[in-house]
């Protein structure tokens, strides 16, 4: 009697483990997409906010470069929701330069549907750098 359990359970086993494979193949397939849309999303925005950058003119005079890091908070429109700066550089005029480019770029592309978010927070490395 024993083994008739036993291989009735392990029938059962097999049976589960088949049921759910289809599924994960398909979760797996619909990750791989949401991950290569918002991939394509997070270089959508970079570009809209390097798009909006301008050098200050007493930092081209001056010869000034520097690097900022913003954090921004955008909603599903694309509206910008909060916006902090992680890294300033030793210029004030090169930090403020960056935080009115994240102001110009407002509203940025709106979230794709299809990755099923209300709000999206990014990091932009903001790099002011004079070509020699």
């Amino acid at each position: 009697m024993h083994p008739i359990k036993f291989a009735f359970a392990l029938s059962l086993s097999a049976l589960a483990v088949c049921a759910q494979a289809t599924p994960l193949t398909a979760r797996v397939g619909t990750q791989q997409a949401a991950s290569d849309t918002l991939s394509h999303y997070v270089d959508t925005l970079k570009k809209h906010t390097f798009q909006n950058i301008k050098y200050p003119r007493r930092a081209l005079e001056r010869n000034w470069e520097g690097e900022v890091q913003l954090s921004i908070t955008i909603d599903a429109n694309g509206q910008v929701q909060g916006l902090e700066v992680l890294e300033e550089s030793r210029y004030s005029n090169l930090n403020r330069e960056a935080l009115r480019s994240v102001e110009r770029a407002n509203p940025y592309p709106p979230i794709p549907a299809e990755l099923g978010i209300s709000s999206y927070k990014f990091t932009v490395p903001i790099t002011f750098r004079l070509s020699q």
